[in-house]
């Protein structure tokens, strides 16, 4: 019986601009965490299929190579062809070392008994019970950030490894991830542009100009710059980062708002954010998967008694108008029903805003410069995402939901919830108002000021 001698990594050694990353990082490396923001053909994917494979004859365990989409996945990697015309898992994965392939699943699991797989980061609930000790997020500007979420106590408890790679897509989840790479020294964490690899030439980049590639997706896709398509960005992470470090003293009496954002459709959250004048509290925000409207308003009902919020404003957009009608049946009146799309009041942002998301959103940006928000990287990248226009009328209008599900970002359900305690301004209980006055108050109407 004849037998092969093969090498993993199998025909493949990592160029110079990669060998860091292959050296740094994985099993028995000193990094278990990796951002990697590399220009665009850099070789990103490559250096991640085969440190993974490493790893799987070092370490026996489940391997996930996840893309924004399973679409994708498919035809970047498992169908794909590398410049020698391979195939890209059979250079990676040799059929010698396989013992089972699954072309539907895009699932090989090797003679040793690891398993690695190919999925979508969009469906990653899809892939519940297995317990990986490696994770690639491909392309990860583009995926669901709420992937890392589920999937990050799972390596906690395996002490597996996890590796984010992307070009940047503007001041997304992705530039938070960058942002955390940098304050925390156990990650990998890279940069290269082109001039730091000298893989795509300055003449190139002047053809791809003339044929009218745009100075902004230049910027992006050659010199990794964040900055690059964000001039339209509504709220800068500077103003964010600036709110998360901030100390305030919030006093006893400065008005107690919760802002909720009700869930429409099937990937999109219900949240309840807590303001306590410049600061949060008591939590910051709950957010909650799956429940109906009675649910919702069973939690708001149980906060309003515990918390005693001078106000409690809810999105009554679709499903949301039947959350608000359940408080008023259950009589609680402090909770006001806010139309997203109803008219806006310029007085109160000195902004022209077309809608009333655009003016909270707005009111909400002019607070940050002196609020205090809690270090929150999911919450800043939604305060991030949404970009702005003006329309016909020289009014400002913030970005749809739908749209920016459009570009790969994902439903800001927590920054709506926390424009919406800046609905209307709030007249706070003081020391003078006794007992009775409150609760008249509170089973009265919403406490507010109005304009």
């Amino acid at each position: 019986m004849s037998s092969t001698s093969l090498t993993i990594p199998n025909d493949w050694a990592p160029l110079a601009h990669q060998q860091a990353l292959y050296r740094s990082f994985g099993h028995g490396r000193p990094c278990r965490r990796g951002c990697v923001v590399w220009h665009r053909r850099a070789g990103k994917d490559s250096v991640a299929l085969n440190l993974t494979a490493r790893d799987m004859f070092k370490r026996v365990g489940t391997y996930w190579h996840l893309f924004p989409e399973q679409a994708q996945a498919r035809r970047a990697i498992w169908n794909g062809v590398d410049g020698q015309g391979r195939r890209i898992v059979d250079q990676v994965f040799p059929p010698a070392l396989r013992r089972r392939t699954s072309s539907q699943d895009m699932l090989i699991e090797t003679l040793n008994g690891s398993v690695w797989q190919m999925a979508g980061s969009d469906n990653f609930d899809s892939l519940v019970g297995s317990n990986p000790v490696g994770v690639v997020f491909s392309e990860w500007a583009l995926a669901d950030p709420l992937a890392w979420d589920y999937i990050r106590p799972i390596l906690v408890e395996n002490d597996g490894w996890a590796l984010f790679i992307y070009t940047p897509r503007g001041r997304n989840h992705a530039f938070g991830t960058w942002m955390k790479a940098q304050d925390t020294e156990d990650w990998f964490r890279e940069t290269l542009t082109i001039e730091d690899t000298g893989i795509i030439r300055p003449d190139q980049v002047a053809a791809e100009r003339r044929a009218g590639m745009s100075e902004g997706k230049i910027l992006q896709e050659f010199y990794c710059s964040f900055e690059a398509e964000s001039d339209d960005q509504l709220i800068p992470y500077d103003l964010v980062r600036a709110a998360m470090q901030r100390d305030v003293r919030t006093e006893r009496h400065d008005d107690k708002v919760i802002g909720v954002d009700v869930a429409r459709f099937g990937d999109d959250k219900s949240v309840l954010y807590f303001r306590h004048g410049r600061d949060g509290a008591p939590v910051p925000y709950e957010r909650h998967s799956g429940w109906d409207t009675m649910q919702v308003a069973a939690r708001i009902a149980d906060w309003t008694d515990r918390w005693r919020p001078d106000a409690v404003f809810v999105d009554d957009g679709g499903v949301g108008g039947g959350v608000v009608d359940r408080l008023h049946q259950l009589g609680f009146h402090q909770v006001q029903g806010i139309n997203f799309g109803a008219r806006s009041d310029a007085a109160r942002t000195g902004e022209r805003a077309a809608n009333k998301r655009t003016e909270m959103w707005l009111t909400a940006r002019h607070w940050l410069g002196r609020g205090r928000l809690p270090g929150d990287e999911r919450l800043a990248a939604e305060l991030c995402g949404p970009m702005y226009r003006y329309d016909a009328a020289n009014a400002l209008v913030l970005e749809r939901k739908e749209d920016m599900k459009k570009r790969g970002i994902p439903s800001p359900d927590i920054a709506d919830a926390f424009a919406l305690t800046f609905a209307y301004p709030v007249q706070p209980w003081d020391e003078d108002d006794d007992e009775d006055d409150r609760d008249a108050w509170g089973q009265g109407r919403c406490r507010t000021t109005g304009y």
